[in-house]
């Protein structure tokens, strides 16, 4: 059962149409719900009118920062988000007050009939100003949230010895997660009078714990179910309409339904840092890396969220798969009123790997060597120190890939840099990226999951599990690993999960579902298992925990326990015309350890290429004083079917993971992160030029073409 293809468990509701999805949900005299945000960057908040509103047609009830009967902040970190802005909004898309109406239509026309009074402040917009002397302070303690400073040797020494040294500096977009389903969900109170939400999230036991917080009542009086829902991507990990509806319920005991608009999802929720980088990597003149320096700034917006999680996994991940005699890396997370960013597919690697595989490209040419070459002999292997200064416990497995790879057309062999344009126009070049990407919370945050597998009276088996499906179908590799234990097939293995009912495996997060609570299903399958074939009879049931070993901890949230290691390839092809890139060809070969579900694996690299080239090409929230002015997919350029190249191949060639007995790697973001320094290296083929600021439009290419043509 385990490497084989199989159906999910919901797809063929979700191919019928009759899969309910959050968005989809509803309940008898559900009141509807819509929150007054600040529409501005920086303020403060001088009176808030909600009397005329109060009075309109439909309004039920009219909450403001008074009516929290608990904490009014939350936070997955540090509550420091309001969830009702009382004296100050620190961007756009604070809530400040909300309505409570009979319908969508009511509550949106009450919320116009508000009146707040606001004082201007000085706003802060640029992350690059956050920490100069008379910057407008944002947070509590200041506008610093974070800093890590990572690293081993003396790297100003390195760098000054080498024969070669390559600097790049460049900036990354702010990208948003753009789920089919926006943030939904409805509440009421349940036969045990909770307060029970469902609607669509990541980790239903940290929501419980924040909303609990903010209605100032024990856990056990919250339930929270997260069902699966129509894409999260990190974008559902903080709270979204879980505190509002909860709000309702408790003000009214109604039901409540919220569904983000798509302009509200785009515009004020939670999106992809923005970041700013500066790296110098240097070799000798045999082409062995010498020394490699990275300064790293991330504008993590007006609240912390998890952007010093991101900011820790970024520095972890900046020096590459590589092997150097120095290396520093510093890092700083800075507040500013441009909005908020967290979590997002990739966790901060896809903004760094831009610096490390650009830089191999051109240390390589500077040596005279083939970039593939130039890589191998530079890779990391087991009991080597990576760039962050922690020891590798295990060999990274790219050589493997590598012999792969060559037998490819993309890599097969190295084309000769021409700017001659083809016959229709368009000149063509081919760019990859090795990758890693470490997988499971980091050490020191990675509680562990565990599970329950249970035989009912009636010979059924269920499946008894907190973590969601988010689409990704961890639920069905779950089933697949558990028969493949229990001896029977994977449909026979009933799902029971998703809530705060359920056993805690805590989030689905960090492609940590299959390798983290996956094991946890092994291993409580195999003792369900030993107990049948003892002759065990009836009902019975097992729980177990998994957690992995860190053998040792950098900071909080690194070194990771293990990693996935990937090459993605990708034929471009420019338009001279218009300057447009189109991908026309991808090849990804990967490392996925033990492979539950091929098929399974194969779609998240392929769904995760897409976002992988939006993030490359296209995709950056435009704001102007802090307001997004692209809030809308006509004007948010998402790639579509038009630009997801029809040839994507990819190759699995699977070696088990040593720090799991499944044997099992994390690969939900591995496809993604490498595809923009892919594509900037065969840029830099066509062009000769590396561009400072992704996405790369054709705004910015048209101009550097139009000089090399010439």
């Amino acid at each position: 059962m385990i490497g084989q293809s199989i159906q999910k468990w919901d797809a063929l509701d979700k191919a019928r149409g009759a899969f309910p999805y959050p968005s989809d949900l509803y309940r008898d005299r559900c009141v509807h719900l819509r929150v007054l945000r600040a529409g501005r960057a920086h303020a403060r908040i001088v009176s808030i009118n909600t009397n005329v509103a109060r009075q309109a047609s439909g309004v039920v009830r009219v909450l403001t920062h008074a009516d929290i009967p608990g904490l009014n902040r939350f936070g997955l970190i540090a509550p420091d988000q309001p969830v009702l802005c009382h004296d100050r909004v620190r961007f756009c898309g604070d809530a400040v007050a909300l309505v409570v109406a009979e319908s969508e239509q009511e509550a949106r026309h009450a919320c116009k009939l508000i009146h707040v009074e606001y004082e201007d402040l000085p706003a802060l917009l640029d992350a690059r100003q956050a920490l100069a002397p008379d910057a407008p302070q944002i947070g509590p303690d200041g506008n610093l949230c974070h800093e890590v400073d990572l690293g081993f040797g003396d790297v100003d020494a390195a760098l000054a010895d080498s024969a070669h040294v390559v600097r790049l500096t460049y900036s990354t977009g702010r990208q948003e997660h753009a789920f089919l389903e926006p943030e939904a969900g409805i509440a009421w109170r349940d036969e045990k009078q909770r307060i029970a939400i469902t609607c669509g999230g990541q980790n239903p036991f940290a929501d419980q714990k924040q909303i609990a917080a903010i209605l100032g009542v024990p856990l056990e009086q919250v339930h929270v179910s997260h069902p699966p829902m129509g894409g999260a991507f990190g974008g559902k990990e903080d709270l979204n309409v879980q505190a509002h509806l909860a709000l309702a319920v408790h003000a009214t005991g109604r039901p409540a339904r919220y569904v983000y608009e798509r302009e509200e999802s785009i515009g004020y929720s939670v999106k992809r840092h923005r970041f700013e980088v500066d790296v110098a990597v240097g070799c000798d003149a045999t082409g062995r890396l010498t020394g490699f320096r990275a300064g790293l700034l991330a504008d993590t917006g007006a609240y912390m969220t998890l952007g010093p999680a991101v900011l820790v996994l970024a520095a972890e991940h900046a020096s590459g798969p590589y092997r150097f005699q120095a290396s520093r890396i510093q890092g700083k997370a800075v507040h500013t009123n441009t909005g908020n960013a967290s979590a997002f597919r990739g966790f901060g690697n896809p903004q760094v790997i831009l610096g490390i595989e650009q830089a191999m490209d051109a240390l390589a040419a500077k040596c005279g060597q083939n970039p593939i070459e130039f890589r191998v002999q530079n890779l990391l292997r087991g009991g080597d120190r990576a760039g962050a200064g922690h020891i590798v416990r295990n060999d990274v497995t790219l050589p493997r890939l590598i012999a792969a790879a060559r037998n490819g057309p993309l890599l097969r062999a190295p084309e000769a840099e021409t700017l001659r344009p083809d016959e229709d126009g368009r000149l063509r070049a081919t760019g990859f990226a090795f990758v890693w990407q470490g997988f499971g919370l980091g050490a020191g945050a990675e509680p562990g999951s565990s599970v329950t597998l249970r035989r009912d009276a009636n010979g059924q088996f269920w499946l008894d599990c907190s973590s969601a499906d988010l689409g990704e179908g961890n639920l069905s590799a779950f089933q697949q690993i558990a028969a493949s234990m229990l001896g029977c097939a994977a449909h026979d293995i009933g799902l029971d999960s998703g809530s705060t009912d359920n056993t805690n495996s805590w989030s689905t997060n960090a492609s940590r579902s299959v390798v983290v609570t996956g094991n946890a299903v092994a291993k409580a399958a195999r003792q369900l298992a030993v107990r049948i074939d003892a002759g065990e009879n009836g009902a019975l049931a097992e729980t177990a925990h998994f957690a992995p070993d860190f053998p040792e901890k950098l900071t909080l949230g690194a070194p990771h326990v293990g990693y996935s290691y990937g090459i993605q390839a990708v034929r471009i092809a420019l338009d001279t015309a218009t300057a447009n890139v189109t991908v026309e060809e991808v090849e990804t070969w990967l490392d996925a350890g033990t492979v539950i579900n091929p098929d399974g694996v194969t779609g998240q690299i392929e769904g995760g290429l897409a976002q992988g080239l939006g993030f490359a090409l296209s995709e950056d929230l435009v704001q102007h004083e802090g307001r997004v002015l692209n809030n809308r997919f006509s004007s948010y350029i998402l790639p579509t079917i038009r630009d997801v190249p029809v040839d994507v191949r990819v190759h699995l060639i699977n070696h088990p993971d040593a720090s799991n007995p499944l044997g099992a790697r994390g690969i939900a973001e591995v496809g993604l992160t490498p595809a923009a320094p892919a594509i900037a290296n065969a840029l830099a083929r066509c062009l000769g030029h590396r561009f400072e600021q992704f996405p790369i439009t054709p705004e910015a290419i048209l101009p550097v073409m139009e000089n090399a043509l010439s």
